[in-house]
């Protein structure tokens, strides 16, 4: 494995400057967003649980039931977040995200997208083959549990016996 490190490596940076060189195309969306970091969190919280609480998104978050209550009290007046009753129990409500705010996480994701679709296009058909066979594979590689995650899932499987 020693052998490889170096091109490990290689490949480590050049994720990190092609991701980096995204964002900073998309940094003019990320600067008219008008949103706290913590605000956009979120959202963004609330937009892959939908029908979460208020205490959830702060668990989620690792922040106080009343800083998350504050944070979602600003999306709600900017039409982010939506808050419902819950069917099953009136004293509980239940936020999700409003047609604007998944348009605006939309926006925010397209934009990287479309930079990345343009400079795909540059690429020959073997190298486009080549990407896409190790796109495939690291994909893979992330859904076996290696190291640490491995040795947790283990303890975890044995728990479970």
């Amino acid at each position: 494995m020693q052998g490889r490190e170096p091109l490990v490596n290689e490949v480590v940076g050049d994720m990190a400057a092609l991701y980096g060189s995204l964002q900073e195309l998309n940094t003019p969306m990320w600067l008219r967003l008008d949103l706290t970091m913590a605000q956009f969190r979120a959202l963004v919280v609330v937009s892959h649980h939908p029908d979460i609480t208020v205490g959830d998104v702060g668990c989620q978050l690792s922040i106080a039931q009343s800083a998350a209550s504050v944070l979602v009290d600003h999306l709600v007046r900017r039409g982010l977040v939506r808050r419902t009753e819950d069917p099953a129990d009136r004293r509980r409500t239940l936020l999700s995200c409003t047609a604007s705010g998944h348009a605006l996480l939309g926006d925010l994701r397209a934009g990287n997208r479309q930079v990345l679709k343009e400079r795909l296009s540059r690429l020959t058909d073997d190298e486009m083959q080549g990407l896409a066979r190790g796109m495939r594979a690291l994909l893979e590689a992330g859904r076996t549990p290696v190291g640490a995650a491995a040795a947790i899932a283990a303890e975890g499987a044995q728990a479970n016996l």
